[in-house]
């Protein structure tokens, strides 16, 4: 496991969106309903960098989105959050993509992004994604939807390649969900070879089981494809829902149960638990310590609407203590 104790900046290279909330159901009646919809900022890299932010890192997000309206939802709210927007860049020539997420009555959802072919966030030229100009950045994440294709993709492997030669702790969400990468669930040729690039800058890989790390590394269970994601170079994690998360690093093979909430929906959850885990490392916490962060903070993500969770310390550290101590499971 990475450990980087000390002061710095967490740099957040990638995907920043707006999504629309739509929640849709039936009341007692039996009637279908839609509640008036939300507008909050989305991006699997944006919603861990203001999670961070309010988890008291010091957070700085790179990243482009169009000069419009839905642009001035992002910047507005990563600056609320405390981030860093020094290096978001407004372009002309590309829309802000917005992402539709309609939520049903026990907590999933479904996403369809427009523009089909890619939005601003897929326009970041390397000169902008330069993380030297950070006196001291301690951790660089990134995305899978970052890397669909050029100029973003050149921008976060050239930014992933400047930190490994800098001795800064790397990490990376496979996040291929509804990704332009897919066709039909397949992954297009060109992209998979863009994430096993990625994997390889990476000291730290995050996936959802069956729908990314499966597709990459089709095993007999879900412990033999997370040692393969990890071979012996990095830490790998399999974000399993209501199932335990599985990592794997080095010889380690170790098994975290999610904490029970009442869900209210699931959007950004895995993006609370890549924050909650990156927090625990930088904090010096144990491999298990930063899985039980992991699993907290995506609770806390799980009992709000949308990204509009606020997340705390104490409120992560409140929810661990809470859970029963037979959390863990260790296989060598």
């Amino acid at each position: 496991m990475v450990t980087n104790i000390g002061s710095g900046t967490v740099v957040i290279l990638g995907d920043a969106c707006v999504d629309m909330v739509v929640k849709s159901g039936r009341d007692s009646k039996g009637n279908e309903f839609k509640a008036r919809p939300e507008l909050t900022c989305g991006g699997s890299a944006a919603n861990t960098a203001m999670i961070l932010s309010q988890l008291g890192v010091s957070v700085a997000f790179v990243g482009a989105v169009g000069r419009d309206a839905f642009g001035n939802i992002v910047a507005g709210s990563l600056s609320a959050a405390g981030v860093d927007t020094s290096r978001l860049i407004q372009v002309d020539d590309a829309y802000t993509t917005v992402v539709i997420a309609v939520v049903y009555l026990d907590g999933t959802h479904t996403m369809k992004g427009w523009p089909l072919d890619g939005g601003a966030d897929l326009m970041l030229e390397s000169s902008h994604g330069d993380i030297s100009v950070f006196d001291n950045p301690i951790w660089l994440h990134s995305t899978g939807l970052s890397i669909v294709k050029d100029p973003t993709r050149e921008t976060v492997l050239r930014a992933m390649n400047y930190a490994r030669s800098q001795g800064v702790p790397v990490s990376f969400d496979l996040n291929m969900h509804g990704s332009l990468g897919h066709i039909d669930g397949m992954l297009k040729k060109q992209y998979e070879h863009n994430l096993r690039s990625a994997i390889e800058l990476s000291d730290c890989v995050f996936g959802s089981a069956d729908d990314e790390i499966a597709l990459l590394y089709p095993q007999e269970n879900m412990s033999q494809a997370v040692r393969g994601l990890a071979g012996m170079t990095r830490t790998a994690i399999s974000r399993r829902g209501e199932l335990a998360a599985i990592c794997a690093s080095g010889s380690e093979l170790i098994e975290s149960k999610p904490f029970q909430v009442d869900t209210v929906d699931t959007i950004g959850a895995g993006d609370a638990f890549n924050a909650g885990f990156i927090t625990a490392n930088l904090d010096g916490l144990t491999l298990a310590e930063a899985l039980e962060w992991g699993n907290a903070t995506a609770g806390l993500s799980l009992k709000a609407s949308g990204t509009s969770g606020v997340f705390d310390r104490d409120d992560v550290i409140t929810l661990i203590r809470q859970q029963p101590k037979l959390n863990l499971g260790h296989t060598a």
